[in-house]
């Protein structure tokens, strides 16, 4: 008997959707013929993201969509085509993760999908062992999707609003310290603050970040041999946590002019970009640091 009937899926787009629980979509174009008014489908969607050789993270498993596909027969419209959307939550240890991952660099996305027929509709499907239910898409698959770190920045992150998403994957030295924790607990709070968004919570995330580099600083020589070309790497590093504390604190008092009532002063607002800067310089300060400990 031949398999008239089918379902068969393409891989379309990759995009961030905004919420309350922002996710990342991957969309199917799904296609079917020959089912029977009233057949549906339950569909299952997997994926791995690949950044370079051996770089592998598992998205797991998106939430299952159930679609109709079965209709009574249109002249000359007997295909039915409907996207199909999965998603995966995206945390902030997932974006961090997938960040980490990524490097700024590209990325190839592996879907895979399946899907189990609920409902036969008013008559089996026309392929063989139509009782086994649960299948992959025939005759088309799913592709590999590769995603330029453009088409990444513009596609997900900056729908997500974070299009400068700042990595907080800080590795602690085997034997860590009570200063370096509190290091890490302060970035954590920062990069919390962040994602809150609101004025108060940009002014607390500089303020974290202003914390966590003075907190660095002390982990350096107090003093600093005066001429630059003497000083060891401990004092180098001392000098950059240095500039970053003043950074921090410039950054905290422009921010500070938002609340003012100088009429040359309103227009000015806390801003997420300079949020961002202190916490992804702080961040990579203490990365470097951290190495070296």
């Amino acid at each position: 008997m031949n398999d008239r009937s089918y379902i068969s899926a393409t891989t379309g787009e990759l995009r961030g959707i905004p919420g309350v629980e922002p996710v990342l979509r991957l969309t199917f174009n799904v296609e079917a013929d020959g089912l029977a008014d009233g057949a549906s489908a339950l569909f299952l969607a997997t994926a791995n993201i690949e950044s370079g050789p051996g770089r592998l993270l598992s998205l797991g498993t998106a939430a299952p969509v159930l679609k109709l596909l079965g209709f009574p027969e249109r002249d000359g419209e007997d295909v039915y085509k409907t996207p199909v959307y999965a998603e995966w939550k995206l945390t902030d240890t997932a974006i961090e993760r997938i960040e980490k991952l990524r490097d700024g660099g590209d990325l190839t996305i592996y879907p895979n999908l399946e899907y189990a027929l609920i409902s036969p509709g008013i008559a089996l499907p026309d392929w063989r062992q139509p009782e086994r239910p649960i299948r992959a898409t025939w005759p088309r698959q799913p592709t590999n999707i590769r995603i330029d770190s453009h088409q990444w920045v513009t596609n997900v992150l900056e729908p997500l609003q974070l299009a400068a998403a700042v990595s907080l994957v800080v590795a602690l030295p085997s034997a860590a310290n009570d200063e370096q924790r509190a290091v890490v607990a302060r970035l954590a709070t920062a990069r919390q603050r962040l994602t809150a968004g609101k004025p108060d919570d940009l002014k607390a995330s500089i303020s974290a970040s202003r914390e966590a580099v003075e907190l660095l600083r002390a982990m350096r020589p107090a003093t600093v041999n005066s001429s630059a070309q003497k000083r060891d790497l401990a004092e180098r590093e001392a000098v950059i946590l240095d500039k970053m504390r003043d950074l921090a604190q410039a950054l905290f008092a422009y921010d500070s002019a938002a609340s003012p009532t100088d009429p040359h002063l309103r227009d000015i607002a806390w801003s997420r970009e300079n949020t961002v800067l202190a916490l992804g310089t702080a961040v990579s300060l203490a990365q470097l640091i951290f190495a070296r400990t």
